[in-house]
């Protein structure tokens, strides 16, 4: 572990910890000249002008974890803000398994690119990921690195926790996501897993043990879908419900791997920007496809009743969802594959981010809920496979 505590005193400590300790050096429990472990700061009550949970005093001055004086993570250094939404993400890594700088530059940008707005007057979130050297000068934060190779992790969580606890300086749970570019985990030959929704710890599980063929656009869109679920955001925007045609978001299993198909021939690797009207399953009107003119620079998949997949056209337009070869029914029929026939409601997932997961912002914001295991469990690559070879 590289990082290293920065030598900047602080002038005022006050905004900044929130416990007896920061004023006293000691600890409950602890005698008075026993060291205390940094603690982390706990629902700071200062003002947090751009909303991402990272005071306003952190980003101007630095985090000073335990109240010595002296600044633990230098947040103006590293490029913060308290008028410009910003995400700090660490990454370790196994053998092998770090995705390149190319993959890197396309998160930073799609999260550049996020229509959300900001005090400055500017557009978008500044994530800064830290790989450590072996991701490059610009991914170097002093952070970020090799861990021994497993290539099952089991228990999932447990294991990730404790490489986290091995190889990430604890001053930095305040501030920064944790990720682990992993093989495989539990035996699921899964492609991640983000543990609780929302959080500040994920993993990228696309090694070799499964035989993944591993792509740049695959380790975008699923680290980003991972992230996604630390942010608050689910495989269904308003619930869990997965493969909606309404839902245009890497947060979608139709879409984490390849990207949501545009008219003009390219793929988004986001998160929505829109939500579509609901879709009643028991009542589809085929002739208005997704019933918004906003879909009209977009295309969509959908399940058909042999199991199948199919890619629409503009998705505005006349979509065949029971796949009889026109687009002129008002049918009933089950679009997302699960059998049932419910309403299908979708979510503008950037107006939804949820800053501030488990232990990031000192645990002012969202704090760890307990999800259940089915509703993280990620695509396989078995279930790509499925996906890729049903699909036309």
């Amino acid at each position: 572990m590289r990082f290293r505590p920065r030598p900047v005193v602080l002038a005022t400590l006050s905004s900044l910890v929130l416990t007896a300790a920061a004023t006293s050096g000691a600890v409950a429990g602890l005698a008075p000249d026993q060291p205390a472990a940094a603690p982390l700061a706990a629902a700071p009550a200062a003002t947090d002008t751009d909303g991402d949970s990272l005071p306003d005093a952190w980003e101007t001055n630095g985090y000073d974890a335990n109240g010595d004086g002296v600044v633990d993570v230098d947040l103006p250094a590293l490029g913060a803000s308290p008028t410009k939404k910003d995400l700090f993400v660490e990454m370790d890594y196994m053998s092998g398994r770090l995705a390149t700088t190319a993959a890197f530059d396309r998160i930073v940008q799609t999260f550049a690119n996020a229509p959300v707005s900001n005090p400055d007057g500017s557009k978008g979130i500044r994530i800064h990921l830290d790989g450590g050297p072996a991701a490059g000068a610009a991914y170097n934060l002093g952070g970020g690195n090799q861990v021994p190779y497993d290539s099952n992790l089991q228990p999932a969580e447990a294991q990730t926790d404790a490489i986290k606890k091995a190889n990430f300086a604890p001053a930095r749970k305040a501030i920064f996501h944790y990720m682990l570019w992993a093989d495989d985990y539990d035996n699921t030959c899964s492609s991640g897993n983000a543990f609780a929704i929302p959080n500040d710890t994920f993993i990228v599980t696309m090694g070799p043990k499964c035989n993944w063929t591993v792509t740049e656009n695959r380790n975008v869109g699923t680290f980003i879908h991972e992230l996604g679920h630390d942010l608050g955001l689910t495989h269904g925007g308003t619930d869990h419900a997965n493969y909606k045609p309404n839902y245009l978001s890497v947060m979608n299993y139709f879409f984490q791997f390849d990207g949501v198909p545009r008219t003009s021939g390219s793929n988004w690797f986001s998160y929505s920007s829109f939500a579509p009207p609901a879709l009643n399953e028991t009542s589809l009107r085929e002739s208005v496809g997704l019933n918004t003119a906003t879909a009209s620079t977009w295309k969509t998949k959908w399940k058909c009743p042999n199991g199948s997949t199919r890619t629409s056209g503009a998705a505005n337009a006349g979509i065949d969802w029971n796949c009889d070869g026109d687009t002129v029914d008002t049918t009933s029929t089950s679009i997302n594959g699960d059998t049932s026939k419910t309403t299908l409601s979708a979510q503008n997932n950037w107006a939804n981010i949820k800053f501030g997961g488990g232990d990031v912002g000192g645990g002012s914001s969202q704090s760890k809920t307990s999800t259940p295991a089915h509703e993280l469990k990620e695509m396989t690559q078995q279930e790509y496979d499925n996906l890729k070879t049903t699909t036309r």
